[in-house]
């Protein structure tokens, strides 16, 4: 049976996928209220977002991807998930 990923490892990855949307957000040139706006996601959530802190639904990954003209699979694979 796969062993189940403890808190930890899962906060790791929340942290991965944040820094890939920084990433990505930065390289766009794109604040992060530009960004929070044409996903449709409140900016302070996209903050936490990128910090970490929120553990998101793979539609606000998709809605985050859609605004930086990429995929959610380009974004997941950027960070390393």
């Amino acid at each position: 049976m796969p062993k189940v990923a403890d808190t930890s490892e899962h906060e790791r990855d929340l942290g991965k996928l944040g820094d890939a949307i920084r990433a990505r957000r930065q390289a766009l040139k794109m604040s992060q209220e530009a960004l929070a706006d044409a996903a449709g996601i409140n900016r302070t959530h996209m903050g936490e977002v990128e910090r970490g802190k929120r553990n998101i639904s793979f539609m606000s990954i998709v809605k985050i991807a859609t605004a930086m003209d990429a995929k959610a699979s380009d974004i997941i694979a950027e960070a390393g998930l």
